[in-house]
């Protein structure tokens, strides 16, 4: 397991997610489950009507940091992009082992699927922070 996946694995399928549309700034925190073959690319669920489709419909950059584990761990990115998925939740659906998102969306299949790649990120924790790139 990289140190990337265990960073992955401290956030416990949580992460927040800051999107920007004309210069206004908007914070969520949002469920996610990694990609087992593609670590740095996460899928996330959307109700159709969201605000935040309207966001990444006008500008697909955003920033993320997971929450703080017990050690501080974190990954941190601004360097990241979010769009609707090509892939279908019957695609991804076994990637998410959490209850928790299974009661928070009990029909995901009926949300929108998308698709977050990290391009490069800072693993931050209290003893100290590498950054890793992706291709």
């Amino acid at each position: 397991m990289t140190l990337f996946e265990e960073f992955i694995q401290a956030a416990r399928g949580l992460v927040f997610v800051a999107t920007a549309k004309d210069n206004q700034p908007s914070l969520r925190i949002m469920g996610f489950a990694a990609d087992p073959a593609k670590p740095n690319v996460w899928y996330l669920v959307s109700q159709p009507d969201a605000a935040k489709l309207v966001d990444l419909a006008a500008n697909d950059q955003v920033a993320v940091m997971t929450p703080l584990n017990e050690n501080g761990a974190r990954i941190e990115s601004n360097q990241a992009t979010m769009a609707r998925s090509n892939k279908k939740w019957a695609d991804v659906q076994e990637y998410f082992t959490n209850p928790v998102f299974a009661k928070n969306h009990p029909h995901a299949d009926q949300e929108v699927l998308l698709e977050l790649t990290i391009h490069s990120a800072r693993l931050s924790a209290y003893a100290g922070d590498e950054t890793v790139t992706f291709d």
